[in-house]
């Protein structure tokens, strides 16, 4: 009897050890930065269902940087804000194009890379979605809300450069004044130790001219907008005039 007991008991450790073996694992499938928490698998299949990652082979035209990140072997995920579909490009530090995913997202959304393999945070829905070069979805976790977690998020947020091996990226604005109006960025950067820059991404022709001809809208508004406002001052100064004298 006791040595029946003594094995149901081992067994019953073994089984626990097991699942909790189990659990760590699928906890720790996903390398990030966040702390996550595992989706049930019919939440990851309709999440995954909604954003639709796409894997892209050909270069799409280039849009400005929102986000950026780049891994041990120099390849840069650089990710690209556009009203539809949101875009992650990868290039070589030559500046050569490897390949990328089309996906939707509303509001932000910031790149991460985990070895090989990259990690899309959506900001809105507090949702993190690991891909493989091949574009197949390997994992989705829920992004807990703690103190480290938003702590980090506000690293992915300001992150506009990185060191990889004493080579330096960095994303920038070249677009003089408007520099200071600027939500996205420009340029993708890179220095290697003896200080010298190689640009191997660039779209701040195509900035330049979008910001000068957004602001000749906006002083042509506000110019019409003052001359209708005081022509119809001075029109209702007359009246009221005319109606005094009267």
């Amino acid at each position: 009897m006791r040595v029946k007991r003594y094995f149901r008991y081992l067994l019953f450790l073994s089984l626990l050890f097991i699942i909790a073996l189990a659990n760590v694992r699928e906890v720790n499938a996903m390398n990030t930065g966040f702390q996550v928490i595992p989706l049930p698998t019919g939440e990851k299949t309709d999440f995954a269902t909604n954003v639709n990652i796409q894997l892209i082979s050909e270069e799409p035209p280039k849009q400005p940087i929102v986000c950026f990140d780049v891994n041990d072997n120099g390849l840069i995920a650089i990710g690209q804000k556009t009203s539809h579909p949101s875009k992650i490009c990868v290039y070589s530090s030559e500046g050569i194009f490897q390949y990328g995913y089309t996906f939707e997202c509303v509001g932000n959304f910031y790149v991460e890379w985990d070895k090989e393999t990259i990690n899309i945070y959506f900001v809105r829905d507090d949702v993190i979605v690991s891909v493989n070069p091949s574009g197949k979805i390997l994992d989705v976790c829920r992004v807990d809300a703690t103190d480290e977690n938003i702590s980090f998020k506000k690293i992915l947020s300001q992150n506009t450069q990185k060191t990889v091996k004493e080579t330096k990226y960095y994303i920038r604005n070249h677009l003089g004044i408007f520099n200071l109006f600027a939500s996205s960025y420009s340029q993708m950067v890179i220095q290697d130790g003896s200080g010298t820059e190689n640009i191997i991404y660039d779209v701040n022709s195509k900035q330049y001219v979008k910001m000068v001809v957004t602001a000749i809208i906006v002083c042509a508004f506000v110019v019409v907008a003052v001359v209708v406002v005081s022509r119809q001052f001075t029109h209702t100064r007359e009246r009221f005039s005319c109606v005094k004298q009267k």
